[in-house]
């Protein structure tokens, strides 16, 4: 079992220089940001698995900084809380599980967006990660990955949702001789558009909108030959 308490900051740096703000003086409102986290957990492991678990809690003090996307200076301070859970499986010698969630309630609690949700922040992301060894050696290993979370909202404004994603990856590494292994990997295996942030917070009717955003790279397949001595 463990707890954690810390307070820190950073300052603004350039996002101060930019906005024209007062960088004269490391007191002033503007000059830093402020954090405050606490968590509480536990640990254990057994023969044949584990299970980590995590309740955390964080504030951050965001104090007028400047936003070169949209030139403006922002006042947004955040709360947020969750459960993190990280967990390891074995049901026998050849077969893993491993899976991950983190769940995140989180609010903005100052300026035009109190009460909304903070961008780009899902309320739950995962991945499940099993892998199996279909031969006598150790290097001959299959394997898949499932990364996803749940939507998203593009800016704090909540006016643009991204939707939620699933991403499937997928591996095999067998060897060929003593020493020489190949490994044949798939990326995005369904070619699934997944949007991860956006510019743009909202869609105006009966014009021409465009909106700049970054989604994960698409399908890639790729092959390795590795000789280890």
């Amino acid at each position: 079992v463990f707890a954690r308490y810390s307070r820190g900051g950073s300052a603004k740096a350039d996002r101060i220089l930019f906005s024209g703000l007062n960088y004269l003086n490391g007191d002033a409102i503007n000059a830093k940001d402020m954090l405050d986290q606490a968590e509480i957990g536990y640990k254990q492991k057994f023969s044949n698995g584990y299970v980590f678990g995590t309740l955390f809690y964080s504030k951050t003090t965001e104090e007028g900084g400047f936003e070169a996307t949209s030139n403006t200076i922002i006042e947004n301070d955040y709360r947020s809380m969750g459960l993190e859970i990280e967990a390891g499986y074995n049901p026998t010698e050849k077969l893993n599980l491993r899976f991950n969630g983190t769940y995140t309630k989180a609010e903005v609690v100052s300026g035009d967006n109190d009460g909304n949700d903070p961008r780009r922040q899902p309320r739950f992301m995962y991945s499940v990660l099993p892998t199996f060894n279909f031969s006598d050696k150790k290097s001959d290993i299959i394997g898949l990955s499932f990364i996803g979370q749940t939507k998203a909202y593009a800016q704090d404004n909540n006016q643009l949702v991204m939707d939620g994603f699933l991403i499937v990856n997928g591996f095999v590494e067998f060897g060929l001789t003593k020493g020489l292994s190949l490994n044949l990997a798939a990326n995005n295996i369904f070619d699934t558009l997944a949007i991860t942030e956006a510019e743009e917070g909202s869609i105006t009717e009966n014009t021409t909108n465009i909106v700049r955003a970054r989604p994960l790279p698409g399908r890639s397949v790729s092959a390795a030959v590795t000789y280890r001595f």
